[in-house]
């Protein structure tokens, strides 16, 4: 089971699916991203994906990679103590 991701926080606490994510994607972006891979990235399932993947969601949203990127993850996962 995952930890609740923070694009995942962010969507629930704003009553935001994940197909009106889709949504707002494919309006304000050229190329789209599949509603597959929109489920696996809020999920957590998916945690390393292109950059050009998290801006998209992040204009999507009007929100920062801050915002949603999993740096306390990363660094639980792949950073020497």
């Amino acid at each position: 089971m995952f930890k609740e991701t923070k694009l995942k926080k962010y969507l629930r606490e704003n009553d935001i699916s994940q197909t009106e994510l889709f949504n707002k994607i494919q309006e304000k972006c050229i190329v789209s991203l599949g509603s597959d891979v929109i489920s696996k990235i809020v999920s957590g399932k998916k945690n390393n994906y292109e950059i050009n993947t998290l801006l998209k969601i992040c204009i999507a949203l009007n929100l920062t990679p801050n915002d949603i990127i999993e740096k306390d993850l990363f660094i639980e996962k792949h950073i020497k103590k």
